[in-house]
């Protein structure tokens, strides 16, 4: 019997506890780090921004249109002869918020992977479009956190992937407020294992 309270009171603290994820938009953001790429160096973002806690695989600098907004300087993940080519982030430390505007060309659309680690947080398809002439944004929410995003161009057919006005950040999520029938199925869990252990003192 006592070990079925335990389970009980267990699984709601399960249920109370699930982690949130989704997608986020522009206007989703607190106070995050944002990067424009105005003042990168020419040639492969790499490190250029380790100082911010980043670092870029596959992207390189180029002159690109992300949004209604004139062409300005992007990241780009786009090697000639290998549109499959994914493009990485990686943060040095855990982040729940993601995102940037972005450009496609119309055939591809956008596909992120979120890691902590080595393992899959979620992920999310976005239909992005723009052709170096408008973009639309992409942005992700993991409160469980995560350190790491792919991004893969689906289905590939120019595979080019256009960044510009990324930004990040780290929000704690707030304690979990279990709902009502979580609540009181945790409530009648710890009754019936109080009843128990006073039957067992009892005797």
């Amino acid at each position: 019997m006592l070990g079925k309270m335990k389970m009980l009171v267990c699984l709601a603290a399960a249920i109370a506890g699930t982690a949130q994820a989704g997608v986020i938009g522009a206007g989703g953001f607190s106070a995050p780090t944002v990067i424009d790429f105005e003042n990168a160096l020419a040639g492969p973002i790499g490190s250029q921004y380790a100082a911010l806690g980043l670092s870029f695989t596959n992207f390189n600098l180029d002159i690109y249109a992300t949004s209604p907004a004139p062409p300005s300087r992007v990241a780009l993940k786009y090697v000639d002869g290998s549109p499959d080519l994914d493009g990485i982030i990686t943060f040095s430390s855990v982040i729940t918020r993601f995102g940037a505007d972005a450009s496609t060309n119309p055939e591809d659309d956008t596909f992120i992977d979120a890691y902590l680690g080595n393992t899959l947080v979620g992920s999310h398809f976005f239909d992005t479009a723009g052709d170096g002439t408008t973009g639309s944004f992409i942005g992700i929410e993991f409160l469980s956190g995560f350190d790491r995003v792919v991004f893969r161009t689906i289905p590939v057919v120019n595979g080019a992937l256009a960044l510009d006005r990324l930004r990040f950040e780290n929000v704690v999520p707030p304690s979990p407020v279990p709902e009502p029938g979580s609540l009181s199925l945790m409530l009648t869990g710890a009754a019936l294992l109080c009843l128990s252990v006073a039957r067992r003192r009892t005797r």
